[in-house]
């Protein structure tokens, strides 16, 4: 049984640890921020920071949007980027571009809070003030935890929470004090729970990144169309910095679902994928 227990967790570390070399490499350098951060030493955002701070933005738009068009070509995205280039774009009144870089940021690292803050702040000012509407509470809950790490958190997490359940085993089978063993068990028993849990949310972490779903309306006006057609009905309107969810496309149309859970098609060039 010892050995059965043993073989079937060292073919399930193998696969951990595939999972976690799957995952996408993500850069993300806390040095290097805008607003409320300190600067690196890297050039391009040092001359961001320096003209974000004097009020020159437009600038550090332009500064910032080159470092992340050269990051792109190297296949290397940055939350912190996105999160600097959303507070850039804020402060020039553009909600559609500043809603699309927090919401990128919020993509790669779910669990800032400065990022979730300033989503939250800006869906003040946006135009739409859309609804959610109601959802089971344990598909929130569950959300809610997901989002706690990006997935190279959770991978990390489920390797270490791997590690302390060979250990708890080896001390549960081989101890013969009951005390010690009772502690294994239950220390074991918490660890097995975050290695499922740890695995899953680091898959579902990786899948938001790899197929983007959500957009953000970026043109002044959006209408909302019953059809992929231009002269089908108007359903409604929206406006720069809401967020959708694409469910469908068509030619030049996609078809999107927003937060109340009211459908409609679009044309792609009114909004742009996160």
């Amino acid at each position: 049984m010892k050995q059965f227990i043993l073989t079937a967790l060292f073919l399930f570390s193998i696969y951990t640890c595939q999972a976690q070399d799957s995952i996408p490499a993500v850069q993300h350098n806390d040095s290097v921020k805008v607003e409320n951060k300190q600067a690196s030493g890297n050039d391009a955002n040092e001359l961001a920071t320096v003209a974000y701070n004097e009020g020159r933005f437009k600038d550090a738009i332009a500064i910032l949007e080159t470092a992340r068009k050269e990051g792109l070509e190297k296949g290397v995205e940055s939350s912190v980027l996105y999160y600097n280039l959303g507070n850039a774009y804020f402060r020039t009144n553009d909600m559609g571009n500043a809603r699309l870089n927090y919401e990128r940021a919020a993509l790669l690292d779910p669990g800032d809070r400065d990022i979730k803050h300033n989503i939250e702040y800006m869906l003040t000012k946006i135009e739409d003030k859309i609804l959610v509407a109601d959802t089971f509470f344990l598909h929130t809950w569950f959300r809610a935890a997901q989002n706690l790490l990006s997935s190279n958190g959770w991978a990390i997490l489920s390797v270490v929470s791997f590690l302390l359940l060979i250990g708890s085993l080896v001390l549960f089978f081989f101890s013969r004090n009951v005390f010690a063993k009772k502690t294994a068990f239950y220390i074991g028993l918490f660890a097995l729970i975050l290695v499922v849990f740890g695995n899953i949310f680091t898959f579902k972490q990786k899948d938001k990144i790899e197929h983007r779903q959500t957009a953000v309306i970026m043109s002044g006006t959006a209408p909302i169309l019953s059809s992929p057609d231009i002269n089908s009905k108007e359903l409604f309107t929206l406006h720069p910095g809401t967020k959708v969810y694409v469910t469908k496309e068509d030619r030049s149309w996609l078809e999107i679902e927003i937060d109340n859970g009211h459908i409609g098609w679009v044309q792609r060039e009114k909004l742009e994928i996160i």
